[in-house]
Order: structure tokens, then C-alpha cells, then sequence
């Protein structure tokens, strides 16, 4: 199959580029897959969803604040994305613009303190010798990194909603997004209401971000992610009538997993690229948040939901006036019947 059958016209006013307030409020756009029905909800009532026997799996990984804005002797501004430690004190990162710094110029904060040397340079990534202790690089200068959909500057409030509320270790360039609407409160109603909660692992780097740039998408090929499954969270999902996964990143993690056998905590990565066609062996519905034309989040949501019905709800999401991207609203597909089908009517208009 190819890319291009996977586009669709996402207009930049539609790119949130502010979370919802309270983190709860945003929309919530639920597919029912059998039937095809649409519902037009907001996030908090996803508790209605959710029934006593499941188990509501998210990924805890902390995003870390691996954005820097520095400075060419020039003036010129540069931005770096730290991607992976090579060593102590050196590091590789993601560079805009990529042309222009060369190997052995300095960069520099706004103070004129240099901060950084670069050692080589290759494809848009730089490979970066500090000149200042790690940890009071990231503590004084290191911003969110936003997604560059998102065409401000970070701000210091962006360390905290671009991070969600049950993120506790972990090394993550970027957040996983479709967890951050939750809030302390709505996770106290899921767990009362019978759902397990389970916290997994995985450190999102390059390989969830990373665009397709082939034009068949079979050869599309995803860098490698670690992950970490507790002994706790592996008991949870296996006693699990249905599981229902956070986000992408959850959901690559357990379709890596061997079924039916039990899951056992281990340490492991997963390079899994689940487009349409892939047969999913453990997750039972999907939250994920509305992504970028063509890209592997959108190909993994296809595959779940199936791209004609997918479509259908973008289509109508649009036109609707839902958020798209990381701080946009949250979609939810249900592949079974459940209890929330009567939860009331739909919400007419936003």
C-alpha cells in the first residue's frame, strides 16, 4: 500500500497549540468499529466506557526537557533535540536549521556562555560535546520538546502539561500524547468503577516521531524503543477481561509480545511498525489522539480502526471543530459492544 493513500488535508488552524484546561475537557470522539456509530463526547466521561474487568494500560515514561534554543557567534539561532547519550558529556541531537553550524563551532546560550561544541555532523544530526555539567544543562536551559507542528517557542508551563500526571522515570523525547488528559481524579473514578490501572515503560525516542519517506509503506522501517514491563503490570493485563491501550506507544509494546502466552515482566525494545493488516493479538480498544497525515501513529490507528471508518471520523472530527496533534482532543475505538452505549445522548455540537 502506499503513503499517499494515508493523506488527508489537516489545515494549520486546526493544530492545537495549547492543551486543554482542565486536562479532562477536552473532546473525545468514540468509534464504535462494528457498528461504525460516531459519538461526540468530552474526555472525562470516558469512565462510561470503561467497565469492571478491564484493564486501562498507559505508559508512565517521563518526558524530559530535551529542547534547547542556542546561539551561532553570529547570532543566528540554532535548535537541538538531544536524542541519545553516547557517552558522558556527549551527545547526539536532532538539529534546525541543519545546514548551517559546522563541525567544531560553539554554540551558545543567551548569556554568550558556550554551551556546547559540535564534533561531527551528518543528515541533520549533529553529534555534541558539552561544555557545561549535564544535569545543569538540562536544569536551567532545557525547554519541552514540543513537536515542530506546534509553531511557538516553549514555554515553562509546557514542562508541565506536555508531561502526564503519572509520569515518573523514564528518558522520552517526546510525550505520550494520548495520556495526557488524564487527571489524578478521572483515574480515582476508572479504578473505582472496577478497571485495573497498569503502568508500563516505554521511552519514546525517534522511532514513534520518525516520518514514513518511503512511498510504499510496507518498507517503512521503525527504530527500536525500550521498554520495561513491572511485575505488577504484567499481572494486571494478564487477569484482564480486555485491555485497553493508551496511546501508540502501549499499544507497539504489547502487540510485541508473544499471545497467548502469559506476559512476564521483562526489559526489552520493540521496533513493531503496525500498519493495515497487522492481526492484533492482545489490545481490545484504543485511546489515541488525531495525527499527522500519513504518518505511523496514523497507520497504527487505521490498522485498529480500519482506514474507511477512520477517515469517515476525521472527516467528521474536522468538521466539528476537534483539536488535532499532540495537545489536541483524544479518539477512542471501542471493536466491542459495551455497557457505555446508553450512557445518554450524544452532545449535539461543540
Amino acid at each position: 500500500m502506499l503513503k499517499e493513500e494515508f493523506l488527508y488535508d489537516l489545515p494549520q488552524d486546526r493544530i492545537a497549540l495549547y492543551p486543554s484546561q482542565p486536562r479532562d475537557a477536552c473532546g473525545l470522539l468514540v468509534i464504535h468499529r462494528e457498528s461504525g456509530r460516531i459519538e461526540h463526547r468530552i474526555f472525562h466521561e470516558i469512565v462510561n466506557y470503561l467497565d469492571e474487568g478491564d484493564c486501562l494500560v498507559l505508559n508512565e515514561s517521563k518526558v524530559q526537557p530535551v529542547r534547547f534554543r542556542l546561539r551561532r557567534a553570529t547570532g543566528g539561532v540554532v535548535e537541538l533535540l538531544f536524542t541519545k547519550k553516547v557517552r558522558e558529556g556527549v551527545w547526539v541531537a536532532l538539529a534546525r536549521p541543519s545546514k548551517r553550524p559546522k563541525v567544531g563551532e560553539r554554540l551558545a546560550g543567551e548569556n554568550g556562555e558556550e554551551i556546547v561544541e559540535i564534533e561531527h555532523k551528518k543528515a541533520g544530526k549533529l553529534t555534541l560535546r558539552l561544555l557545561m555539567d549535564e544535569s545543569e544543562l538540562f536544569r536551567r536551559l532545557g525547554l519541552a520538546p514540543l513537536p515542530g507542528y506546534i509553531h511557538r517557542i516553549p514555554e515553562e508551563r509546557d514542562l508541565q502539561t506536555y508531561q502526564t500526571v503519572f509520569a515518573r522515570e523514564g528518558f522520552s523525547i517526546a510525550a505520550p500524547t494520548a495520556g495526557l488528559h488524564f487527571t489524578p481524579e478521572l483515574l480515582k473514578l476508572i479504578q473505582a468503577k472496577g478497571a485495573q490501572v497498569a503502568y508500563i515503560q516505554l521511552d519514546v525516542g525517534e522511532g514513534t516521531f520518525r516520518p514514513v519517506m518511503t512511498e510504499r509503506v510496507e518498507d517503512h522501517r521503525m527504530k527500536a524503543e525500550n521498554y520495561t514491563i513491572s511485575p505488577e503490570a504484567a499481572e494486571k493485563i494478564n487477569g484482564a477481561g480486555r485491555i485497553v491501550a493508551v496511546g501508540t506507544t502501549v499499544t507497539r509494546t504489547l502487540e510485541s509480545l508473544p499471545s497467548p502466552e502469559p506476559i512476564m515482566p521483562h526489559s526489552s525494545s520493540t521496533g513493531l511498525f503496525i500498519y493495515p493488516g497487522h492481526k492484533f493479538k492482545r489490545v481490545g480498544a484504543f485511546l489515541t489522539n488525531f495525527h499527522q497525515p500519513g504518518s505511523t501513529p496514523l497507520l497504527l490507528t487505521s490498522a485498529f480502526c480500519g482506514k474507511e471508518l477512520l477517515f469517515k471520523a476525521y472527516e467528521e472530527a474536522l468538521g466539528m471543530n476537534y483539536r488535532f496533534l499532540s495537545y489536541g482532543d483524544a479518539m477512542l475505538i471501542l471493536p466491542h459492544k459495551t455497557a457505555a452505549q446508553s450512557c445518554g445522548d450524544p452532545k449535539k455540537e461543540r
